[in-house]
């Protein structure tokens, strides 16, 4: 390729075909038209005497090239964004999309609350919100989504930063007839009742963790887990079980339905740090910090250093 004969502009077109792996999708970020987007892909093989992408059911499969570049091409446009830029950072500038994914509790205790907050610093952009899924590390990694909150640490590719933002207190939550209501209890006590737990993907998909906590042999524990917190709140308005789930989730739940029992443990095994997960690539990202501050100042207590 004789770089000095290329259109630089056809760049900015392959990094989006890159992201999205498809035309439709790519024609929509970028504001204009399938055929257009097509039309501007066939220079770009010529360019790189590369097919670049396959097509397949799903979209379009990446070759060992534009593999390749999907790894570079990134950092170059960041790089080079860094070096253009003259103004700070403001997130009132921002416009398009961000796609967060939350585990099962952060979106019910402070989902809202994390969307409104960046809609305020940034009035232009629009938010999605998603579940956090056992592809969802894939999909940071590949540009599906922005960012998400889950537990931390989580097993996941070094591709991925995760910067603690935030620390739940567990504790029971419970019928408002139970007869341990609005009452403190220690941990070993929890396990006098039934259980019940959310199913967080790449936490604890395959075993509750609390019993593992119990100082006896538990064999019947949990008694139900869903990967939603509706089944299990259903499930406690008739029985005596028990919902291992953080404090704040009282928040966002009837009082006259339910009540907390607060858990004491003098290993801290109630408590449970969050963290923002992100693409490492966006490390030094003005964008990015903004988010990590604006998160940390949400979720109690404050963990990020500003």
């Amino acid at each position: 390729m004789d770089l000095a004969k290329f259109d630089l502009n056809l760049l900015k077109t392959l990094l989006v075909l890159l992201q999205e792996k498809n035309t439709n999708k790519a024609a929509e970020r970028l504001n204009t038209s399938q055929p257009a987007v097509s039309r501007t892909l066939a220079k770009i093989r010529e360019e790189f005497d590369d097919p670049l992408f396959i097509r397949q059911s799903r979209g379009l499969k990446l070759t060992p090239k534009a593999e390749e570049l999907a790894i570079s091409l990134p950092k170059i446009f960041e790089a080079l964004e860094g070096t253009l830029k003259n103004d700070s950072f403001s997130p009132k500038q921002l416009t398009g999309k961000i796609k967060i994914a939350m585990n099962g509790f952060v979106i019910e205790t402070h989902g809202y609350q994390i969307c409104q907050a960046i809609k305020k610093d940034a009035p232009n952009i629009s938010i999605e919100l998603h579940s956090f899924t056992q592809t969802t590390a894939d999909d940071l990694i590949n540009g599906e989504l922005d960012f998400a909150l889950n537990y931390y640490p989580i097993d996941v590719s070094k591709e991925l930063r995760q910067v603690p933002v935030g620390l739940f207190t567990y504790a029971a939550i419970c019928s408002i007839n139970h007869p341990m209501a609005n009452k403190t209890i220690d941990l070993q006590e929890v396990f006098n009742y039934p259980l019940a737990g959310l199913i967080v993907p790449e936490f604890n998909f395959k075993t509750m963790l609390a019993p593992q906590y119990s100082d006896r042999d538990i064999t019947n524990q949990p008694e139900f887990r869903s990967q939603q917190v509706n089944p299990i709140l259903k499930a406690l308005e008739n029985s005596n079980m028990l919902f291992i789930a953080p404090q704040s989730l009282m928040d966002v739940l009837a009082p006259k339905k339910y009540a907390l029992i607060e858990v004491e443990d003098k290993l801290k095994r109630h408590e449970m740090k969050i963290a923002l997960i992100y693409n490492t690539k966006y490390m030094n990202s003005e964008k990015f910090n903004w988010l990590e501050r604006l998160v940390d100042n949400i979720l109690p207590p404050k963990m990020v250093r500003h």
